[in-house]
């Protein structure tokens, strides 16, 4: 969703409340999307700090469906989001993360709401403390039944000695 800041940077002391929405189905990140499972309206506050300067404030939830780290369900990850930041049209900054997100004077919004999902992600989530996984002989998801497959990892270490009880086993 795009925002107009035209007013709020311009006319001295001018606050303004917009009731957006985010527009994004999902979050696209290193080759995987996570579904937007639940997003909600949220008011954006605009505030004139000041000559060509601009405030954001807003807070909101998105509920993303993330897939879990051994079994590959879906699970739903809870976000809250809580941002104020200023922006200085007539001295950018490098650090102004806020005016990457406007271009003549309009705000995208989802880039914004993106960039600040992106390091609140979890490096792995699991739908439950004992969830068992996938096969690795057959991929089975062992949650919903067992397959019955030999997963028994031999220790390459102990090979020459399996190699001497095989052989006195023929026997």
């Amino acid at each position: 969703m795009k925002v107009q800041l035209s007013k709020a940077i311009s006319v001295k002391n001018y606050t303004e409340t917009v009731e957006c929405h985010i527009d994004m189905e999902k979050i696209r990140l290193k080759g995987a999307a996570y579904p937007v499972l639940e997003k909600h309206s949220f008011p954006v506050i605009l505030k004139n700090e000041g000559r060509e300067s601009v405030s954001v404030r807003f807070e909101t939830k998105v509920v993303l469906g993330i897939p879990c780290s051994r079994c590959l369900d879906e699970v739903p990850y809870e976000i809250i989001l809580k941002y104020e930041g200023e922006s200085d049209f007539l001295h950018p900054s490098k650090e102004d993360d806020l005016a990457a997100c406007i271009e003549e004077k309009e705000l995208d919004l989802d880039m914004l709401v993106f960039d600040e999902i992106v390091p609140q992600l979890p490096s792995r989530v699991l739908c439950r403390e004992d969830c068992k996984g996938l096969c690795p002989v057959c991929g089975t998801n062992l949650n919903e039944k067992e397959c019955g497959c030999d997963r028994t990892v031999a220790d390459p270490r102990m090979a020459a000695i399996q190699d001497i009880f095989k052989n006195f086993k023929e026997v």
